[in-house]
């Protein structure tokens, strides 16, 4: 009979199960699979001939083909042909590691675990696969043989039945027949472990995701078996867990140079070695696809490597797992594979947080900051999607308390989620993303762009085109319109309908002498290129121009600039030759200059960096608009004296509080034209119409001053009574003054206003009124939160001396602070009292969350809105 029919039949006996010991005897002696060849293997141990080849899942040998054979038929003809293991049974995979490094300590502090306890984990800190869990499992149990004479059982737990594994491995290895009345899989893996054979054992599970399903059919029971299991979850307790972090840099550059067998290519681009190790964030599965690429790719340079890298990110072939090149690797997945595994576990809340956690830069992101960006969500859900998915799935990594942070590839990742989801680029994908928070609520957008979490560059492939700038700065202006609700008409530049106009842009060339002209490309013209790799070198090459036009003519959101706007630019800030008042008759206005950077943050910062000049103006001209009320009435009060009074504006208010004849005030009023006033004079002008109309809806006929004021200002010799119910009462008003404007403006802010966020409260003051004319004046006081619901209101009392002050001071004081006046005057609180207080509050807050500049709030003259 020829020698491969009779091959042949013996295998046909193998898979029939009828198959005997000399059968497999022979198979042993005579075959050896060899890159997918049958090869007959001569006494010597030299190979003789192929006789067959394996393709796919079938075999052939002769004219026979052994068809549509199973993973584990295949698995079951490599084992007959393979050498049995002398003494210790295993069945420990093959690893494709070159040389192991990097994880020394962990592997002796594994083995001390497994002598302490019965199940260990070996789990991954910065990634949900490929930081050589399976590897570091492979290498324990090779140098661990000899620890467990009874065996070591390899089992694969994703996608397998495990008891069905068990049960195999105890008929194939260990040579043990189940009896036929046991039945049930339960009860045969049960008799399996009381039957097995003496000596410590190792059970290893690999790739767990399920653990309530697997737990049943470990021999806990039994002190001999020891179980290791590799997970991309947070399973078991700390004390039982090893948790992989990625290798260090120096440790990642030595991993990456074992796959390339000719060393000088590492060391003749050492610099662009480093730089690949760092953006594969040093997870070593990343760092052996990539060599073995490379390795594959002699003559690829390290620098186009990289470049391939940053262009295509995990898409790039090289992080991928092609079959024909890494045959002989452990991981059976590419990065992008691996990391998808997990992201399919995720629910719904899970993936919205990743969508959401993706957008920053890879810095520790305070977990009260995401809860804030989620006011919808409840906290409980947050938590659980975080700690029971993300954190539990090793998706996202924990860094102190209540922070957290991505590892690099895995952003990677959910960015890609990201453009699939919005069907656009990732620049764009980001920049909505970003806008729903935005109109949600701005001021958190405000925080994260003041704690720089959006400070990371765009791919180098990226390329952005003057109009495409335009589209970053007008989803930021419309976000933030949408946030800042009644505040956007103040600082935002809005028709009168409250909608945006149309935006122009243009990208500018700065100091075009100083650099070659061949580094710029056709701008400012309709798709020009604002970034290539040249323009990215020198950030300080470009300037954005933007101005708005508040015609009817043209119908796109955005376009560009007419050619003679393009000539504003931060070295040309006084317009020089621009015709200004022809583009404002084009209707054009609005215009604003700035470098530009390749980052995310940038058109986010242009458009905020307005909003705080406009919010500084309003505050240092004491001109935000309110309806009637104390705080409108002092600048309606300024006003009427100003066209009434004229002579005495010098000396007003304080000689000069006796009630104005509405009527007087309308006849002057009826004959200025008020577009000739400064704009603080046109905000007491608009209070001083206010305060008329609540004066006529009340049927009075005159513009007067509160009786504690009046009182206050024409008394010659001031009683403490006279001075208490008038600085009770300006701190009354103003506390009302402050709560109207902040509800009415600031609604969105307030969650952040340190005094804003306390009301309703009680403002507690202690007074020592001036003995003699010569006497020294001081008023302190503090804040107490009151329930919600409560209205807040001001308790001002008189004291003998400042001794008695510290035992009166509570314990919850919010916010202390004095006022001191050597003489006393009348001017101790202000020419305008209520609305110094109330700016000063409001400037206060607002410098505290970063939404105006400027040290101080600044006088705007005496009176202040001269």
């Amino acid at each position: 009979m020829d020698n491969r029919d009779h091959l042949g039949n013996i295998i046909d006996r193998i898979f029939n199960g009828s198959q005997t010991e000399e059968d497999i005897a022979q198979l042993r002696r005579s075959l050896k699979i060899v890159d997918g060849m049958l090869q007959v293997v001569s006494q010597d141990g030299k190979f003789n001939t192929n006789i067959g080849q394996i393709t796919g899942g079938d075999i052939h040998i002769g004219d026979r083909v052994y068809q549509q054979w199973d993973e584990e038929a295949i698995e079951a003809l490599v084992k007959a042909l393979s050498p049995s293991p002398i003494g210790i049974p295993q069945n420990i995979p093959h690893t494709g590691v070159i040389k192991f490094v990097g994880r020394t300590h962990e592997l002796q502090l594994l083995h001390q675990k497994l002598q302490e306890k019965n199940c260990v984990a070996i789990s991954a800190i910065a990634g949900m696969g490929g930081v050589g869990k399976t590897e570091l499992a492979i290498k324990y149990a090779l140098d661990h043989k000899k620890d467990y004479s009874g065996g070591i059982c390899w089992l694969r737990a994703r996608d397998k039945n495990i008891g069905e594994q068990i049960v195999n491995f105890t008929q194939n290895n260990l040579g043990l027949k189940i009896p036929d009345y046991i039945k049930g899989l339960d009860n045969q893996v049960s008799w399996c472990w009381q039957h097995w054979q003496e000596g410590n054992v190792l059970i290893v599970l690999d790739d767990v995701t399920n653990y309530a399903h697997i737990k049943s059919y470990l021999p806990f029971a039994n002190p001999r078996f020891r179980v290791l299991i590799t997970t991309r979850l947070e399973l078991l307790q700390f004390h039982q867990r090893i948790e992989l972090n990625v290798l260090e840099p120096d440790t990642g550059l030595i991993l990456l140079e074992f796959f390339i067998s000719n060393k000088e290519r590492i060391q003749n681009e050492y610099t662009i070695a480093q730089k690949i190790c760092k953006f594969l964030g040093y997870l070593p599965l990343g760092l052996e696809l990539v060599g073995r690429y490379l390795e594959h790719k002699p003559n690829l340079s390290l620098a186009e490597m990289l470049q391939r890298l940053e262009a295509k990110g995990l898409k790039q072939q090289a992080l991928k797992k092609p079959e024909k090149l890494t045959s002989d690797m452990t991981a059976e997945l590419g990065v992008a594979a691996a990391f998808d595994l997990s992201w399919q576990e995720l629910n719904s809340t899970a993936k919205e947080l990743s969508l959401f956690l993706c957008l920053f830069d890879l810095v520790p992101i305070s977990w009260q900051l995401v809860e804030q960006c989620f006011p919808e969500q409840d906290t409980e859900n947050l938590e659980e999607a975080r700690d029971y998915f993300l954190v539990y799935l090793h998706l996202l990594q924990r860094e102190e308390k209540e922070t957290y942070k991505l590892h690099e590839l895995i952003r990677e990742f959910f960015q890609s989620k990201l453009v699939e989801l919005t069907q656009t680029t990732l620049i764009e994908a980001v920049a909505i993303k970003i806008g729903e928070i935005a109109a949600k609520n701005s001021i958190y957008i405000t925080e994260i762009l003041q704690k720089g979490l959006l400070n990371w560059n765009f791919p180098p492939s990226s390329q952005l085109s003057a109009l495409e700038w335009g589209k970053q700065v007008y989803i930021a202006n419309e976000s933030w319109c949408n946030g800042l609700d009644k505040l956007a008409k103040l600082v935002m530049p809005l028709r009168a309908d409250s909608s945006l106009p149309v935006l122009g842009v243009a990208l500018v060339e700065k100091n075009p002498i100083s650099f070659r002209a061949s580094l710029i490309k056709n701008l400012p013209q309709s798709g020009a290129i604002a970034f290539e790799r040249t323009l990215i070198n020198n950030p300080n090459l470009l300037c954005l121009v933007t101005g708005w036009y508040f015609g009817d003519d043209i119908q796109e959101n955005i376009v560009e600039l007419p050619p003679e706007a393009t000539k504003i630019s931060e070295d040309n800030y006084n317009y020089g030759d621009i015709d200004r008042n022809a583009l404002f008759k084009l209707g054009w206005s609005n215009f604003k200059s700035s470098l530009i950077k390749p980052n995310i943050s940038t058109a986010w910062h242009y458009v905020f960096t307005d909003i705080v000049e406009k919010m500084s103006k309003l505050l240092q001209e004491r001109s935000l608009p309110v309806s009637s009320g104390y705080l409108s009435l002092e600048a309606a009060w300024h006003a009427a004296i100003y066209l009434t009074r004229k002579n005495l504006i010098n000396s007003y208010p304080n000689n000069y509080c006796d009630p104005i004849a509405l009527d007087e005030i309308e006849n002057r009023l009826s004959k200025i034209n008020q577009y000739q006033f400064s704009s603080m004079m046109k905000h007491c002008l608009n209070q001083l119409k206010i305060e008329i109309k609540a004066c006529r809806d009340q049927d009075k006929t005159h513009l007067n001053l509160s009786s504690s004021v009046q009182m206050f200002k024409s008394s010659y010799n001031i009683y403490p009574e006279i001075l208490l119910n008038y600085t009770a009462d300006i701190f009354q008003q103003s506390i009302e003054s402050y709560e109207q404007l902040v509800n009415s403006l600031f609604i969105k802010l307030i969650p952040k206003l340190q005094l804003a966020s306390i009301l309703p409260a009680r403002l507690v003051g202690y007074i020592v009124p001036p003995k003699s004319d010569v006497d020294s004046i001081s008023i302190s006081w503090y804040w107490e939160s009151l329930t919600k619901g409560q209205k807040s209101y001001v308790d001002f009392r008189l004291i003998e001396n400042e001794n008695s002050l510290a035992s009166s001071f509570s314990q919850t004081a919010l916010f202390p602070k004095t006022l001191k006046q050597t003489p006393f005057t009348k001017s101790l609180l202000g020419t305008n009292p209520v609305t110094e207080r109330v700016y000063q509050w409001l400037w206060e807050d607002l410098k505290k969350i970063g939404w105006i500049k400027g040290d101080r709030l600044e006088n705007a003259g005496f009176p202040y809105w001269r």
